[in-house]
């Protein structure tokens, strides 16, 4: 997605935006349910009640609109944020509940795992989708964890690389075992007991009487 074409769709009219998010939704149901090269234009503007036209005048193409379908799943998690009015542990567990109720949905599994089956057409998701960049939701942890050491009482090192550890730690195995067909769906008693149990871990061995 260009980011003229960015620009272009968050400044449409509310009657073609309402569109635009029914386009993004019929996308998205007919890449999860179809993969990328069945789904046509032709299904995703009859899934969107809309014309094949209006389609080709918000997405330049079907590649545009995956990426623009990738861009919204980023930007759900984008939105999470951490709430320090609650006790570190508590704020950490809910933080990373909501970040798995999306990462490890079954359509964002599917939609990562056509992302990785396409990765070598760089057409489709750009070459700047491998590379690092900035991962809002990861972002906003990093604040949190950065504040939560100035308030004295724990030493996380540096906050990136102590928010990509809990994050690992939290969800990483779960995803990976998702992604690679090896679990079919997670219970969410098993899933709130991991990550409870990884946020006493990365708490307790964060806490400053710990490190000495």
């Amino acid at each position: 997605m260009t980011e003229q074409g960015e620009r272009g769709r968050d400044a449409l009219p509310d009657g073609l935006g309402i569109t635009c998010q029914r386009i993004l939704q019929a996308a998205e149901a007919a890449f999860v349910a179809q993969g990328f090269h069945v789904t046509t234009m032709d299904a995703i503007a009859a899934g969107a009640r809309c014309s094949k036209k209006t389609v080709y005048k918000l997405f330049a193409s079907k590649d545009d609109l995956f990426r623009a379908v990738m861009e919204r799943r980023r930007e759900e998690v984008a939105r999470l944020p951490v709430d320090p009015h609650q006790s570190p542990e508590q704020a950490l567990r809910d933080f990373l509940l909501r970040m798995a109720d999306i990462l490890l949905r079954d359509s964002s599994i599917a939609l990562m795992r056509i992302a990785m089956a396409e990765a070598g057409r760089t057409s489709l998701l750009g070459p700047d989708w491998t590379e690092p960049r900035p991962e809002m939701a990861r972002l906003e942890l990093e604040k949190y964890l950065t504040q939560l050491a100035s308030a004295g009482g724990y030493d996380f090192g540096g906050a990136p690389e102590a928010a990509r550890m809990l994050v690992g730690m939290a969800l990483g195995a779960f995803h990976h075992e998702l992604m690679a067909g090896l679990e079919v769906s997670l219970p969410r008693e098993v899933l709130t007991g991991r990550i409870e149990h990884a946020v006493r871990i990365f708490l307790r061995g964060s806490r400053v009487d710990a490190a000495r």
